[in-house]
């Protein structure tokens, strides 16, 4: 039936939906808070500062660079729906960009403690 198929992008929306709404849910139950509270913690200038005290220079601006992008997306992010589709797959590649550097900065975070475990571990 020709007349039902405008539904399934709604179905396949709402899937994606439900599925943001069980990651956030996860994510407060872990923390024991809301989930915009667990984001004020994680970007508060307190984090900020410890994170430049522990990161090199270029993995803590490569962070910043990304908040800042980050930054920039969410007066477009607020409402997503009002967007022309063509702000829709801008914001959508932009933000695309911000994770993926996101989690080279965590890649390499990880590999940094990695490599001061195992310098503290030979000096023992």
């Amino acid at each position: 039936m020709d007349s039902l198929e405008p539904v399934k992008p709604f179905i396949d929306v709402s899937r994606m939906y439900a599925q943001l709404l069980d990651f956030i849910a996860e994510v407060e139950e872990e923390h024991g808070k809301r989930f915009d509270e667990v984001l004020k913690e994680v970007l508060s200038p307190t984090t900020l500062l410890e994170l430049h005290e522990e990161l090199p220079l270029d993995v803590y601006s490569e962070l910043m660079a990304s908040l800042l992008r980050l930054a920039t997306l969410t007066s477009s992010m607020q409402n997503p729906l009002l967007l022309p589709a063509t702000e829709k797959r801008r914001v959508a590649s932009e933000l695309r960009k911000v994770v993926a550097s996101l989690e080279r900065i965590i890649e390499r975070a990880r590999e940094l403690k990695g490599k001061v475990g195992e310098e503290s571990s030979l000096s023992d």
